[in-house]
């Protein structure tokens, strides 16, 4: 072995001299191996790294990167030519090329030096050499080396899991959300509608399939398509649920960075949210986002796309802008996820539309998309006759439901399958007009101290002392009641568009504590309250009433939520003879739209909207709106919304309601997640993290805990942590009914950060410590001055992440702890030992022993080295025999499928088995990487 202890490869500041072909490693991602300079302009630079197939582009002012210099006496291994083993190389020495890259001697055993730049160094170069900043006097305390072994252990167990994904979002585990979520998350590029009925949580869902994919490493670029008055509501949501930061790329937006001399505002950002608007009579925008390669698409509301097909040809496209627009989207992203209303709801023409932005080729026939529905409801009928004769023939049941068209790419819940939804009851408040109310439209609050509500609004909260949630139409309102009330006495809190992330989960605080001088009432604008829901609150006042009854779902469901366990009480105060006794006849006596979902609402308010405004305007103009004209009308809407609920319900696909949920299935996952998160031990660990690093902590009755940057801490910023401190919690119950508490999952910034910061960088990679471990317990105890060496390998695997490394290779740590015997020979001892109390070594004395043991130590990490690398070859060759079992059952599986059912997609397939082929090839070039160390000297 050479002894070159102080010429190891060495990572040193560059004078930011960039150059094509130089090699550069990441100083915050150094997980992506060594990179190589691909591109330049006068402002950024971009950086390939080959190993992970990423690439990265910077300013160079401010890039995190260091420059590869290798030192003479590195050994380096080159690949050999054709099917060769690689080569074990040695540098000699180190010239400047041209072009400001280096040019590497190197000499392979007794041959002649030969030239090598450095674009020809192995991309998974190995820079990690403990033992040489343990032989420079750099090294660290044994409770480092126990940290790093503790995270390296924590880690490879919640990889191994398949769970960091699903279980790291703010939300309650509901069975139905879940099983959607695993069912989906783990696909190659899913295609998938997401159409459960409102209030039952597809946002969530969105949600819970991005998460994971991104942690699998399935996805990286994600955009996400919405209706502009959502964009706020899906931001807040990606932030609060997921940790997410999605980027607005709006008009503005989209200008501002065109301005500032950016090719493409869409390529700026890995996750990117912008409004369906901007694409529409904008050709160059939509070239800009079709022309990145996106992994996943989500459109939200895709149903409200006005969808018609025409008449003919059957297999037309529809012709609307926003749907022509989608369609040239979808075909040109990856992965696709459409948020929409119930097929039902949609109608077939408008869902087989939807199913083609899916898959063009598998639904191009309107007719053959009919026949087909109809026979799936004789398989339906089917699957009701095995249920009633023989309930446990479930493999029968499953062959059916295989052959089931939509079923693996629709999923679809309904409140009445799923059962356990609170009622619903309605308070009505007629209240006699005032003159500045007769003019108050729809979406438009109007609130002063002459307005009849108001005075209704102080006694009724004299009456009732219980949680409140009042929504209204604009900010204005919001605030001139928030004053009425304070002067009234009244604790209220506040959401509004205008307030800050932080500002709204202090008042959602304020109103969710039961402390009693917390808040009576949260008053709530429209875009304000999107994204919460208040499951906590049974009482829900609609100041106004919104002109859409999508709208009014949406706020009746900050209540009606999964979770809720009271009748939902809702009080809604108008004024006679007004636009607003217009709305509140026409939601509740022609589409009883306040005390139950109603998934026809959307069909009759289309078919009427023209005469509904009508008389809205009359009631504007100061006519009485209670004539024999409005009650005809009242009754025309109500029929037909009867008409349309009973058709819905005629056409409701039962196999659909067997592939959305299996409830024996989501229990499975949800008591994995669980378990994973009552044994994964977060909490303890980030606060030995913390301590380490010397972070102020503090742990509090309630269960939170309160981090803050102090004055000791080893470094300038902990990664992930605001200068002003964070209070958090790690328990998923108390992150529900607490906003403004960061909850502590594996996804948090700061524990990505944490996780980076023990792994990544060289903390507790070379330890030293005094042992006085007791002889008589092991009679292999060295004798005093000698010494124990414990050596931390872990198996590296270049792979892309979508490989799914982690999955397979459950145990990718091998411990290797070593001492010399009386004949100087290598001894194994077990990985636990030494036993005894670890002490501090004094500086001179490690010196010293350093000095004097300097060939013992050098043959001890030599023998660890090839006892390693047996172990990985062991573990690596049990690892891809696993793998191919598994994987060719998988792809079997889909084989056997796709004869029955042709929404098995072919790239899935294809994917399958490009992907059993990279990671048998990977796992054949696993190598044990020694990644730390521990000297153990006997007292």
């Amino acid at each position: 072995m050479a002894n070159h202890p102080q010429e190891h490869p060495k990572l040193m500041p560059d004078a930011r001299i960039f150059s094509l072909g130089q090699r550069w490693n990441s100083d915050t991602e150094p997980e992506l191996g060594l990179g190589i300079v691909t591109d330049l302009d006068h402002r950024t630079v971009t950086v390939a790294f080959p190993s992970c197939q990423q690439t990265r582009r910077y300013a160079q002012a401010q890039a995190p990167l260091t420059r590869l210099r290798l030192a003479s006496g590195d050994p380096v291994s080159l690949p050999g030519s054709g099917d060769e083993p690689p080569l074990d190389a040695v540098i000699e020495a180190r010239h400047e090329g041209s072009n400001h890259t280096f040019v590497y001697m190197v000499r392979v055993n007794d041959e002649p030096p030969q030239p090598l730049p450095e674009q020809a160094l192995p991309d998974a170069l190995s820079m990690n050499r403990p033992l040489d900043r343990l032989l420079a006097g750099q090294y660290e305390s044994a409770t480092w080396f126990e940290l790093r072994r503790r995270t390296s252990d924590l880690l490879q167990r919640a990889q191994s899991s398949g769970l960091m994904g699903l279980c790291s979002a703010r939300a309650d585990l509901i069975p139905h959300q879940y099983y959607i979520a695993s069912e989906v998350a783990n696909r190659y590029a899913p295609r998938v509608m997401l159409a459960d009925e409102v209030g039952l949580g597809k946002t969530i869902e969105a949600g819970l399939i991005l998460q994971q994919q991104l942690t699998l490493g399935l996805a990286s670029r994600v955009l996400i398509v919405v209706p502009e008055p959502l964009l706020h509501q899906w931001l807040v949501e990606m932030l609060r649920r997921f940790n997410l930061l999605f980027t607005i790329i709006d008009e503005p937006r989209y200008q501002a960075l065109i301005e500032s001399g950016e090719d493409n505002p869409f390529a700026t950002s890995q996750l990117v949210l912008c409004p369906l608007s901007l694409f529409l009579n904008s050709p160059a925008h939509l070239a800009s986002a079709r022309s990145v390669e996106w992994d996943l698409c989500i459109v939200d509301e895709a149903h409200h796309l006005q969808l018609q097909l025409e008449s003919s040809p059957a297999q037309a496209l529809p012709d609307t802008e926003a749907y022509q627009a989608l369609a040239s989207l979808a075909a040109t992203t990856k992965g696709l996820l459409l948020l929409s209303a119930t097929p039902e709801q949609m109608g077939q023409s408008n869902f087989f539309a939807l199913l083609r932005l899916i898959d063009p080729a598998r639904f191009n026939d309107f007719e053959q998309f009919q026949a087909e529905q109809h026979r799936y409801q004789e398989i339906a009928e089917r699957i009701e006759k095995i249920r009633n004769t023989s309930p446990v023939d479930s493999d029968e049941i499953r062959r059916l439901l295989d052959q089931h068209g939509t079923g693996r790419i629709l999923f679809r819940n309904t409140r009445r399958a799923l059962g356990n939804m609170p009622e619903r009851e309605l308070h009505a408040w007629p209240l006699p007009a005032s003159a500045v109310s007769t003019k108050s439209r729809p979406g438009k609050s109007a609130s002063s101290d002459t307005d009849p509500r108001l005075a209704w609004l102080r006694q009724w909260l004299d009456d009732h002392r219980s949680k409140t949630l009042l929504i209204c139409s604009d900010d204005a309102t919001v605030m001139t009641l928030e004053e009425q009330l304070r002067l009234a006495g009244v604790r209220c809190s506040v959401f509004h568009r205008g307030m800050s992330l932080l500002e709204r989960d202090r008042a959602a605080a304020y109103f969710s504590s039961d402390e009693p001088d917390a808040a009576r009432i949260l008053i709530c604008s429209e875009i304000g309250s999107e994204g919460r829901n208040f499951q906590f609150c049974r009482n829900l006042i609609l100041y106004d009433l919104p002109g859409s009854p999508d709208v009014l779902e949406q706020r009746i469901g900050r209540l009606d939520r999964i979770g809720q366990t009271h009748t939902i009480q809702i009080h809604v105060p108008y004024q006679r003879n007004t636009s607003q006794e217009v709305l509140f006849s026409w939601y509740h006596r022609a589409l009883n739209a306040f005390c139950q979902i109603a998934p026809g609402a959307w069909q009759t308010w289309a078919a009427f909207r023209e005469q509904l405004q009508d008389c809205i305007h009359l009631a504007d103009s100061g006519q009485d709106v209670q004539t024999a004209e409005f009650e005809g009308f009242l009754d025309a809407a109500r029929a037909h919304h009867e008409g349309v609920c009973q058709s819905l319900e005629h056409g409701r696909d039962q196999l659909l309601d067997m592939n959305s949920f299996d409830a024996a299935a989501a229990q499975k996952i949800i008591s994995a997640i669980q378990r994973f998160e009552a044994n994964s031990s977060l909490d303890s660990w980030l606060i030995d993290v913390l301590d380490h690093f010397g972070v102020f902590n503090e742990r509090h009755s309630d269960g939170s805990i309160t981090i803050v940057p102090s004055e000791d801490m080893l470094i300038p910023a902990f990664p992930g942590l605001p200068d002003a401190g964070i209070d958090a919690c790690f328990d998923r119950q108390l992150a529900l009914v607490r906003d403004d508490l960061a909850h502590l999952t594996w996804q948090h910034p700061m524990v990505i950060g944490a996780l980076d910061l023990v792994l990544a960088t060289t903390h507790g990679n070379a330890c030293i410590s005094a042992s006085s471990g007791d002889r008589t317990m092991n009679p292999n105890q060295p004798q005093t001055g000698e010494f124990v060496l414990q050596l931390l390998y872990r198996i590296r695997v270049d792979a892309p992440a979508q490989l799914q490394v982690q999955k397979y290779l459950t145990d990718s740590s091998i411990n290797v702890t070593l001492t010399l015997n009386e004949e100087g020979e290598p001894v194994t001892l077990t990985s636990a030992y030494p036993g005894g109390t670890q002490q501090a070594v004094e500086r001179s004395a490690a010196a010293q022993f350093l000095e004097e043991n300097r060939q013992s130590l050098l043959d001890l990490l030599q023998t660890g080295n090839q006892l390693a690398s047996d172990q990985c070859k062991q573990l690596s060759s049990q690892t891809s025999k696993t793998m191919l079992e598994a994987q060719m059952q998988e792809i079997k599986r889909l084989l056997a499928l796709k004869q029955r059912n042709p929404n098995i997609r072919d790239e899935e397939i294809q994917f399958l088995k490009d992907q059993t082929l990279a990671l048998h090839n990977c796992l054949s070039g696993a190598k044990a990487e020694l990644t730390a160390l521990h000297l153990v000297i006997m007292n």
